[in-house]
């Protein structure tokens, strides 16, 4: 029998899920069709007292076809629509974009933050969740995704910002 879309779509947002969570680094909470321009909220958890719970959005696209890469130059053939990709992009949190491999439970992650690309062919594959393990890959890659989270959130310069906000409420 064959799955069906909503079906699929869920298999790949819970294969992102534990693709993430791997290694104890990232809380992931799945967010379903409840918002349209993304399908999970991701939380860094802090490694000591002075890291703080960096969050951010990811939209997944899934595929299960027999060849989900284009032949050219190879790329996962899961297009992000690209009304879609601009909400998310206009997400005042990082955001990425998933796409996953059903053949495979292999991951490709690509950062969703300049306005001029377009995903709406299909997704770049450099940064990869191998879904059989390769522990040393998947664990660097995950530390890259973590320093790339905190890296945005510490320019913004938070820590300044939100104590001297004066709120009206």
């Amino acid at each position: 029998m064959a799955l069906t879309t909503n079906a699929i779509g869920d298999i790949g947002e819970m294969t992102v899920s534990i693709r993430l969570m791997e290694f104890g680094s990232i809380n992931v909470f799945l967010l379903g069709g409840k918002v349209p321009a993304f399908d999970l909220l991701a939380e860094l958890i802090p490694h000591d007292d002075q890291e703080k719970p960096y969050q951010f959005l990811i939209q997944v696209k899934t595929t299960n076809t027999k060849h989900p890469f284009t032949k050219r130059v190879k790329k996962l053939k899961t297009p992000v629509p690209d009304k879609k990709l601009k909400t998310l992009i206009n997400r005042p949190l990082p955001t990425y974009v998933a796409g996953v491999d059903l053949n495979t439970f292999d991951v490709y992650l690509v950062s969703a933050f300049d306005r001029t690309k377009s995903f709406r062919n299909s997704i770049p594959t450099g940064f990869k969740l191998e879904g059989k393990p390769n522990v040393a890959a998947n664990k660097r890659n995950l530390n890259r995704l973590r320093d790339d989270v905190k890296r945005y959130w510490l320019n913004l310069n938070i820590d300044t910002y939100k104590p001297n906000y004066n709120s009206s409420i």
